[in-house]
């Protein structure tokens, strides 16, 4: 594997992140499409930060997992990723006794995602690209006694992509569908349960891709993106 010389700025960027909340799944970059039978490998953070929610609610979540993808032809491509997701949500209408605190936590999940990426256009000297994509997201765990919920989103994106080198920022618009489903106890008891939907399901995104290594086999992502709320994405991937 080639050397990579800027991994530490990744590293500090990655820590300088976290604090401020490193659930929010990245659309991508046009050009993180593979070619035909190519694999990518990477470890990957995100957060999702007070999405406003139908009923005057907050949901805030964090992740990190392991992704994977492969090139089904030179324009479409498969990713997974399975890792962990931690959820809360601020919601004053949910009256607790014995904590007078609007936030609900319902602690560390299992996430997993797929998606599917189709590059639309690529020019002649590859500098410009444009893609769509289509994600779902799922985030539960069963926790026994103790508040519970199911993330269910699905993501439709594209996005456009220029070259600078070795550096391809991007930018896109996003349509996202979220079903929450909650459960809320107190003492071991339900005391409520319900639904949360997106309060608005449009946003936009932007991002940076930036290739490292003799073959540019080495990606480190970042993007961001405003859905409701702010949302944070970082990830660095291998090629082969």
């Amino acid at each position: 594997m080639p050397r990579i010389r800027h991994l530490p700025l990744f590293l500090i960027a990655l820590a300088v992140l976290w604090p401020e909340a490193l659930h929010a799944e990245p659309s991508g970059s046009p050009a993180s499409i593979l070619k035909k039978g190519q694999w990518v490998m990477g470890l990957g953070g995100g957060s999702l930060v007070k999405r406003e929610m139908k009923g005057n609610a907050e949901a805030t979540a964090y992740n990190v997992g392991h992704y994977r993808g492969y090139g089904l032809t030179d324009r479409l491509s498969l990713y997974g990723k399975i890792g962990a997701a931690y959820l809360e949500v601020d919601d004053a209408t949910i009256i607790k006794a014995s904590d007078p605190s609007a936030t609900n936590d319902f602690g560390l999940n299992v996430l997993s995602s797929g998606q599917v990426k189709y590059k639309i256009f690529e020019d002649a000297n590859q500098t410009w690209e444009w893609d769509g994509s289509l994600q779902y997201v799922d985030i539960r765990k069963r926790h026994t006694g103790k508040n519970e919920a199911q993330w269910h989103e699905w993501a439709f994106a594209t996005s456009v992509a220029r070259a600078f080198g070795r550096i391809k920022p991007y930018l896109g618009v996003k349509y996202s569908v979220v079903d929450f489903q909650y459960k809320i106890r107190e003492n071991g008891q339900l005391l409520q349960q319900g639904h949360y939907k997106e309060d608005g399901p449009v946003g936009v995104f932007f991002g940076t891709d930036a290739y490292f290594g003799e073959e540019e086999d080495v990606l480190i992502n970042v993007e961001s993106t405003y859905l409701n709320g702010a949302e944070v994405d970082v990830a660095i991937a291998y090629t082969f």
